[in-house]
């Protein structure tokens, strides 16, 4: 046995010391000056632990209580706020930004925060829907800042709106600028749904089509000695581009100019339906681009110039007795019995799980990165497949996707676990489709019983990229030498350091081979086609969500709206009101909750918010391959 064998378990860093062993005086002291964890007594250690895990333990309990109290406060608070709604109104929305998708977090949100909680894209969507068949609702009203919205929520919303306005009911929209920055088509594509369109003066309206440019790094790689070592499966699939190239490939622009058509027709079509009166020199003015406002009034781009207060008199001025509602506290007040209902375990035979899949998939649990990059975990996933599979109120799961894809084992780990949920517990898949469900956020579609996309939704990309950047130039040129023990003849395959060798790359590529080849699988199994009919579609060719459906990719156009509409209607339902929702997964850990609510800044008082911003560097301290995967830039 070693003589440091006794060590182990026993000290928190250990480095072997250089010193030999003479070194040591004959009373078996150390050298002055030398230090060792080992050198102070165990009591005082077991000392120190008792009194480190005592504090944490205190911290962890001042937390709780103040999430405790946060939350009763926050209802009883809400409890207290009027009910009631006026006799005829107008509501109002302000679009700042996109809106998030509902979770789980966001129903308790909503629970304990009522109006002030954020509203969700099925908040919006079902408020408008409400309001339609709501007599007491006169006018809807909604400001929306400059641009650059996701389109699919933009489709989604302007949907709603035009359900609104079939109703006989009147909707104006006011913008201080169309466009501010010069990003204006996807804002005025929902815009032109209005009966009525404000701009304030000074304010332009910016619809000059489309425009991507896609940065290349490969000379600039060359120039410091990096080199991109990546392989695709296959023509089509162009994520890592961008590094191996110095320009797009002819299969590239072929697959990127065919999305941006189909997402620019998506635009421009509903523009010219909705205002006539403009189809016939929208194209020209598109292509002019920018437009000042007395010249977009000319155009007949807007209806009205003038400010916001002068809308809203003339509004209030047409409808007596007109009371402005916040679209926000119109839903509020809707929503409170059926969350109570949903978050308190009342569930009913026809219960509907819907579980999210937000951003790049990934094994494993997984939370969102700091820099607000989004990872799907699949154990994460999975655990909640199985909670709503294991459920016997449960009758249908819909996973809603948000993803360009990641791991493809991931992805399969979640695929399979679908497949059970489907052919074992006999539960109804349904994937409905948000921006982008792309290579492995469609792989995990493909065992869905049917398939909802939106028209813009980024989706297919049936192909896989992988590799590594060789640094070897690199560390020439800083003079930096890397010495090498190994043990098997490919261990460092995967190095930075080192290009892959012949071999290397071989084996390499027989990998993406077969993940390639599992990927056509899964689509043929899933969307009743032969491998050969998958592969003339594949090739990691992305495509809009009205091309998917053509190629047979998805099974129907619509959002969560219309999803749940159709199982309404299948379960003999009037609406989507009457299916009990239940959002997985299940947000259980105080914790998670309380700094949720610390970054939206509502519900909690300011003693509350004190004391969460002293705790936040100890709440901090306890935060702790090849892809399917598509980069192509979300279209907005």
């Amino acid at each position: 046995m070693s003589n440091q064998s006794w060590l182990r378990g026993r000290t928190v860093v250990y480095n072997p010391s250089s010193v030999s062993t003479s070194s040591v005086s004959s009373t078996g002291q150390k050298p002055q000056g030398a230090f060792s964890f080992l050198s102070v007594p165990k009591a005082i250690l077991r000392f120190v632990w008792k009194f480190i895990k005592a504090i944490a333990l205190f911290i962890g309990l001042i937390i709780l209580f103040f999430v405790a109290l946060g939350i009763w406060s926050a209802v009883k608070t809400g409890d207290s706020a009027p009910t009631t709604l006026p006799d005829s109104m107008a509501l109002t929305l302000h679009m700042e930004r996109d809106f998030q998708e509902t979770t789980a977090t966001s129903q308790i949100l909503a629970m304990i925060q009522k109006g002030d909680a954020p509203l969700t894209l099925d908040d919006v969507v079902d408020a408008i829907d409400r309001a339609t068949k709501d007599e007491r609702v006169k006018v809807l009203v909604v400001k929306a800042d400059g641009g650059g919205y996701n389109l699919g929520q933009l489709q989604v919303i302007r949907d709603a709106v035009l359900r609104f306005k079939a109703a006989g009911k009147k909707s104006v929209i006011f913008s201080e600028s169309y466009g501010e920055g010069g990003y204006g088509l996807g804002i005025y594509y929902l815009a032109s749904a209005f009966d009525e369109i404000w701009m304030q003066p000074v304010g332009n309206v910016a619809i000059g089509g489309i425009n991507m440019q896609i940065p290349f790094f490969k000379d600039a790689m060359d120039e410091y000695g990096i080199k991109a070592q990546f392989f695709q499966r296959k023509e089509y699939k162009n994520a890592m581009e961008h590094m191996t190239s110095n320009k797009m490939s002819a299969a590239s622009r072929e697959s990127m100019e065919s999305l941006l058509t189909d997402t620019a027709s998506q635009l421009i079509e509903p523009i010219k339906q909705s205002r006539s009166k403009l189809a016939p020199t929208f194209d020209d003015l598109l292509n002019q681009g920018y437009h000042t406002d007395k010249a977009a009034l000319n155009a007949g781009l807007i209806d009205k110039l003038n400010y916001e207060d002068v809308m809203l008199q003339a509004i209030q001025k047409k409808f007596s007795g007109l009371k402005l509602v916040s679209l926000a506290d119109y839903s509020a007040t809707h929503i409170q019995d059926k969350l109570e209902r949903q978050l308190l375990g009342q569930h009913t035979d026809n219960s509907v799980a819907i579980i999210s899949v937000d951003g790049m998939i990934i094994s494993g649990s997984a939370k969102s990165s700091p820099l607000g990059d989004k990872f799907a975990g699949a154990s994460d996933i999975v655990t909640a497949i199985e909670d709503a599979a294991n459920d016997a109120s449960v009758k249908a799961i819909i996973l809603r996707i948000n993803s360009p894809g990641g791991s493809p084992t991931a992805s399969e780990t979640v695929h399979r676990a679908i497949t059970w949920a489907k052919t074992t517990k006999k539960k109804k898949i349904i994937v409905s489709m948000g921006s982008m469900a792309a290579s492995g956020g469609y792989w995990i579609s493909t065992p869905a019983d049917k398939i909802y996309a939106l028209n813009s939704t980024l989706t297919g990309s049936i192909g896989v990229v992988g590799g590594k950047l060789n640094l070897q130039g690199l560390w020439n040129k800083l003079g930096v030498k890397w010495d090498v023990v190994k043990y098997g003849d490919n261990s460092g395959m995967m190095s930075f350091n080192t290009p892959f060798s012949a071999d290397e790359q071989k084996i390499y590529e027989s990998a993406l081979d077969n993940i390639y080849d599992y990927f056509i699988t899964r689509v043929a199994e899933g969307r009743k086609l032969t491998p050969a009919q998958v592969e003339k579609i594949a090739k990691g060719r992305a495509y809009t969500g009205r091309q998917a459906l053509a190629l047979g990719l998805v099974d129907d156009i619509g959002g969560m709206d219309t999803v749940l509409d159709d199982l309404a209607k299948t379960y003999g339902l009037a609406s989507r009101d009457d299916l009990n929702l239940v959002y997985l997964p299940k947000v259980d850990d105080p914790m998670e909750i309380l700094l949720l609510m610390v970054s939206e800044r509502v519900g909690l008082s300011p003693l509350i918010e004190k004391v969460s911003s002293t705790l936040a560097p100890f709440m901090a301290m306890g935060q702790s391959s090849p892809m399917v995967y598509d980069n192509t830039t979300n279209i907005r």
